[in-house]
């Protein structure tokens, strides 16, 4: 195994782990996202129900106000004195009813600012959340697009091994083939019976040594 293979699936086995661990962190960032989520459909709940105490409250304060603007009429028109009194005396509870509820409604006028306060970090909150999650998964797609391409690197290098091996083989064979004399058939034939009747001269001497 080459040096670039054993690079190659090195690198290739880093961006494998690294992916497991984006997917790992999308897996953390979604479960995030949703208590956001969750927790901002509470708040607005919440606010909705202060809002509707908000209406019943200033109702009811305007209908004490009105009782109070009555009994008072009544208090100064009334001839007889207990009668006066007694509208009186409802004047005054009707305002300290009043009180109460001024009182009641200030308490949720702040808890509504509060709230109102609330549901807007918390939408702010899951818009960047949720932005940034999109710019991470942009950013994974590019990163397993790339990790495709240095997985397939590995097979590409074996078969560039492979296509240089051969194109050496084939190289060596057609410098030999341009280097060889070609075979001249005609001449060929004269050479061999030129050779054999050098051999015959050569054996019959040969054979004369032994007599």
């Amino acid at each position: 195994m080459n040096k670039v293979k054993r690079w190659t699936m090195s690198v290739s086995s880093w961006v494998d782990g690294k992916l497991a661990q984006i997917e790992n962190h999308e897996a953390t960032v979604s479960a995030a996202i949703g208590r956001v989520r969750q927790s901002t459909a509470r708040a607005r709940v919440q606010l909705k129900r202060v809002e509707r105490d908000q209406a019943t409250l200033r109702a009811e304060l305007a209908r004490e106000e009105e009782a109070m603007t009555a009994w008072r009429r009544r208090a100064k028109r009334a001839e007889d004195e207990d009668a006066a009194l007694e509208c009186l005396r409802r004047y005054k509870t009707s305002e300290r009813r009043k009180r109460a509820l001024e009182l009641r409604l200030e308490e949720h006028e702040r808890s509504h600012a509060e709230l109102s306060e609330g549901v807007c970090v918390l939408n702010g909150r899951l818009s960047e959340l949720t932005e940034r999650k999109n710019l991470m998964r942009t950013r994974q797609s590019r990163a397993e697009a790339a990790h495709g391409m240095v997985s397939a690197a590995g097979p590409s290098a074996d078969l560039d091994d492979v296509f240089e091996r051969w194109e050496t083989r084939v190289g060596e064979i057609e410098i030999a083939s341009e280097c060889a004399d070609p075979i001249d058939a005609f001449e060929a034939r004269f050479e061999t019976a030129e050779e054999d009747a050098a051999l015959r001269i050569e054996l019959a001497e040969l054979r004369g040594e032994e007599r």
